[in-house]
């Protein structure tokens, strides 16, 4: 998922950090470190609604594509000499720390001898895994920006707690404040198109209806909020000649967890499993 410039990014990071735990989080086609700018526009009108439905096609979706990567690396990638490239790197680097930390300079200098050729390999190494991962961005895109936003809708699951760690900077999970802003942005659009609108009772009737989306957000009633949004929409397109896209609020209750979140979290939750049943680990141990 992304857009994939952080998917780059983890990759690179991959090269570097050799640990099986580290390396099997930092191998995922995740999300987690993705702004929420690159996340998919879902739909006004999901194919799939029922959120338990909808959380365990999106875990199976995520697996999926899990396996799908592991095949990648399998055929593009000679696993067992790059794990041997990553060893030699990792053991350089662990006895270059070691010798910082004890001060000792006869072993520095010799090791810093050494240190074009690590690089050279450690750049191998990440041309390695650069291979398979941008073949995996094709059909890793087409499904995140076509399937996902027209099958399922913003959220997917819902939380008993919220799980946003870090507020507002990546939330996780849906607050009262974030329904509140994508209520207000979208009525105030809607009002902007009906001044187009030459009949002052039509223009009247929209805006009462996005006024009363505003009442209903502020009494907590999300989702008859959301009712009236899509009808004001109504309203708009049969008197408009050039229709106006539909949007709903991202959610319809509080601690639902947006989509590519779930997506995110059943990734990692699964690719261990992936990586030890498809021998792609990167244990160097």
């Amino acid at each position: 998922m992304i857009v994939e410039l952080n998917l780059i990014f983890t990759y690179i990071l991959q090269s570097l950090h050799y640990s099986s735990s580290l390396s099997s989080l930092l191998s995922l086609p995740s999300i987690l470190s993705l702004p929420l700018q690159f996340a998919p526009q879902a739909s006004a009108h999901p194919y799939i609604t029922n959120m338990l439905t909808a959380s365990i096609l999106v875990s199976v979706i995520a697996i999926a594509l899990q396996f799908f990567y592991a095949l990648l690396r399998l055929k593009m990638v000679d696993m067992q000499k790059l794990r041997r490239m990553m060893k030699e790197v990792n053991d350089w680097r662990r006895e270059y720390m070691d010798a910082i930390r004890k001060q000792d300079k006869d072993r520095i200098e010799k090791l810093r001898g050494k240190q074009e050729y690590m690089n050279r390999l450690n750049m191998e190494v990440m041309q390695m895994n650069f291979r398979p991962m941008m073949v995996f961005m094709i059909p890793m895109l087409i499904i995140w920006w076509a399937v996902l936003p027209q099958v399922f809708g913003h959220t997917v699951a819902i939380s008993p707690i919220s799980l946003n760690i870090v507020g507002d900077l990546l939330p996780i999970t849906c607050t009262k404040g974030m329904i509140v802003k994508d209520v207000n942005s979208i009525t105030e659009e809607i009002n902007k198109h009906a001044e187009a609108i030459q009949n002052p009772l039509i223009r009247d009737q929209i805006t009462s209806l996005t006024k009363e989306a505003r009442e209903l957000v502020d009494a907590g009633q999300y989702i008859t909020a959301r009712d009236r949004i899509l009808t004001a929409y109504s309203i708009l397109n049969a008197n408009l000649e050039s229709k106006v896209q539909e949007r709903v609020p991202s959610c319809t209750a509080e601690n639902e967890v947006l989509l590519w979140a779930w997506y995110a979290i059943a990734s990692i939750a699964f690719s261990g499993i992936v990586m030890k049943i498809t021998r792609t680990e990167m244990s160097i141990n």
